[in-house]
């Protein structure tokens, strides 16, 4: 029980800490309107869903709860690797 309560604490910090990344990247996007920028924000957000997704959406499977989680983390560091190319 007590693990479990660990756990969530662990994915609602990890959920905060993203959103606000999510928040200061969308700030820095809105001021420069490029397209890296937006690349970055969508990165940041794909990662910090992903978590939350796989946290939130319950699945009996761990594996396939790893599997999601880590099919948006994929994609949000894709959509990183574009940014820095493109800035």
């Amino acid at each position: 029980m007590a693990l479990y309560l660990i756990d969530n604490i662990i994915n609602v910090l990890r959920f905060i800490v993203g959103f606000i990344l999510v928040v200061i990247a969308l700030r820095a996007f809105m001021k420069t309107r490029t397209s890296d920028m937006l690349y970055l924000v969508m990165g940041f957000t794909l990662i910090t869903v992903g978590d939350m997704f796989s946290a939130i959406y319950y699945v009996n499977d761990v594996r396939m709860e790893n599997l999601l989680s880590n099919i948006f983390d994929i994609f949000g560091l894709i959509a990183l690797i574009i940014a820095v190319k493109k800035g």
